[in-house]
């Protein structure tokens, strides 16, 4: 029987250089912006959360959650592997202002393990996984992946992550919970995971709506209106509702259909273990 958190192994062919499109999830410059400022985020954040449960796994007393963990920990390494990969070519389109900021983000994530302590990093981790378990449903759900105008390979891919996320969105939950338990410290870095996440988002979304706009016309910019609709707006309910006293992902409705997705994405794995 197939664990629950299965450590699929994945082929994305990444498209060339000179046909890649900007805005590839439904032709709509927001979202893709969005999906890539995603892309980038997580080939620092996702090592980082690696480094981080590490650590602390000699502190774990329960066998079943140390298998979980270590599961845990080699989805988010497939994640960012594959994502570094489709990153070259958001790379080569050397957006003004990109490099300093991912920078900016990469240096924070060294700072915090080496400067901060482990119950830091662990609520860190918890406080992102407890939103993108929440987006990773409503994402998987709009249809975006299956729209006429979202490029395949790389639907193919948030697709697969996005649906790994699920898989695993009780993990740090449970290892917080199991090591430190203590409820104002989780919402608060709730809050401080989120705030980071989302300021790279904002940060990106302008720098590659005034480039593409000045590159390809209208169609390629984002408004500031949109921006803060997708940055601030629209999260604000799933951000509460991860540090409220009551939150737990034990407790997300997971659609019956999700199953058939499982099978699907295991079918097109190249092993599945």
């Amino acid at each position: 029987m197939t664990h629950p958190i299965p450590i699929r192994k994945m082929t994305f062919e990444v498209p060339a250089t000179e046909v890649f499109n900007p805005l590839y999830i439904a032709g709509n410059a927001t979202l893709s912006y969005m999906h890539t400022a995603l892309g980038l985020y997580v080939v620092h954040l996702e090592p980082f959360i690696v480094k981080s449960l590490r650590k602390v796994m000699p502190l774990i007393r329960d066998e079943a959650l140390k298998e979980e963990v270590d599961r845990f920990c080699r989805q988010e390494s497939q994640h960012y592997q594959k994502h570094a990969d489709f990153n070259e070519l958001i790379l080569a389109r050397n957006y003004p202002g990109l490099e300093a900021r991912i920078k900016r983000v990469r240096d924070d994530f060294d700072g915090y393990l080496h400067h901060r302590s482990d119950r830091f990093r662990v609520g860190f981790v918890e406080g992102f996984e407890s939103f993108t378990s929440q987006n990773a449903l409503t994402l998987l759900a709009s249809g975006l992946y299956e729209h006429k105008r979202s490029e395949p390979r790389f639907a193919g891919l948030f697709k697969w992550h996005l649906f790994e996320e699920i898989e695993h969105r009780n993990v740090a939950y449970d290892i917080y919970q199991h090591l430190y338990g203590n409820y104002l410290v989780r919402a608060g870095l709730c809050w401080m995971a989120q705030r980071h996440l989302f300021s790279f988002y904002a940060d990106c979304m302008r720098l590659m709506s005034a480039a593409e706009g000045e590159r390809s016309g209208a169609r390629y910019r984002t408004t500031f209106k949109h921006r803060l609709l997708f940055t601030r707006v629209d999260p604000f309910v799933k951000r509460l509702r991860t540090m409220l006293p009551g939150y737990t992902p034990h407790h997300l409705r997971i659609p019956a259909g999700f199953a058939t997705l499982a099978d699907q994405l295991s079918a097109q794995a190249t092993s599945v273990q």
